[in-house]
């Protein structure tokens, strides 16, 4: 398959990187949770799901550690992996989204990611006060 898209972690050297060899399943999302908030450190994720089997490790495998919240607003457990060594969130496995075999992406991780607008915002009653939503997103 050919590469559709890199991406990698924040260290300079000996760090995870990672290519995608398929489009995006669902549209990118940004969910403002109390996971998604405190993983980013600011307003929430923004994440797009990619089939989990795209998603090759080129280095720095050894370096992605798991952790399970158990304490989801859907009550079933959530996987988010990040890198052991530098800290930065790669993606996370909601208990549906495993089942699929599909892993949420967080877009600024992605070459080039942080410019993709999100479409769809979730857990909008959670977003803070004092901000708007992304023009033309779908509310959730």
């Amino acid at each position: 398959m050919s590469v559709k898209y890199t991406g990698k972690c924040l260290c300079e050297e000996g760090g995870i990187r990672f290519t995608i060899s398929a489009e995006p399943i669902d549209p990118v999302c940004t969910c403002y949770c109390g996971h998604c908030s405190k993983g980013a450190g600011g307003l929430g994720q923004v994440m797009v799901a990619f089939p989990e089997e795209s998603i090759d490790i080129e280095s720095g495998k050894e370096l992605i550690t798991t952790f399970t919240f158990k304490n989801t607003d859907s009550g079933k457990p959530k996987d988010k992996m990040f890198c052991k060594s530098c800290g930065v969130t790669l993606w996370t496995a909601p208990e549906h989204w495993k089942q699929l075999k599909q892993l949420l992406v967080r877009t600024p991780v992605l070459d080039g990611g942080i410019d993709w607008k999100p479409t769809v915002e979730l857990s909008t009653s959670k977003r803070a006060k004092w901000t708007s939503s992304v023009a033309g997103a779908v509310q959730q």
